[in-house]
């Protein structure tokens, strides 16, 4: 886990640095994206160092602002497509829409997680998965 987390603050500081060279504005905002990701995902490192395991209410009250329905308190079963893409987001690894479709973004998102997190690389947000990603809504 240090190693990881190592890696994603110089992976950081190397993109911050770069997105201060002014490049063409398309590229400056493709790395500010990926700057973004890789602040999320050291935050779910920081989280899971500091054995962080409850749900964000932040990412539950946006979901009812918007009208849907979060996922069941205390139960990963229970999240929807919306739920698996806003978790994925909320972690780092998806930054397409939250439409509810697992299209080829978000299940490139799933197997990213599933490999950073050891487990079947599949694509599918199966059991095992959502219960990696609930702690992220």
């Amino acid at each position: 886990m240090v190693k990881i987390f190592l890696v994603l603050v110089l992976g950081i500081a190397f993109l911050q640095g770069c997105a201060t060279t002014s490049p063409s504005s398309s590229s400056a905002m493709v790395l500010e994206n990926r700057v973004q990701a890789l602040e999320n995902r050291l935050a779910v490192v920081e989280a899971d160092l500091n054995v962080a395991g409850t749900p964000s209410s932040a990412a539950s009250f946006d979901a009812m602002l918007a009208g849907e329905k979060p996922a069941a308190v205390g139960s990963a079963s229970g999240m929807t497509n919306k739920d698996v893409q806003r978790a994925l987001k909320n972690a780092g690894y998806y930054a397409g829409p939250i439409d509810g479709k697992i299209g080829p973004k978000t299940r490139a998102a799933i197997r990213e997680l599933q490999d950073d997190m050891g487990l079947k690389v599949d694509g599918i947000a199966g059991r095992n998965t959502k219960e990696k990603l609930f702690k992220y809504l």
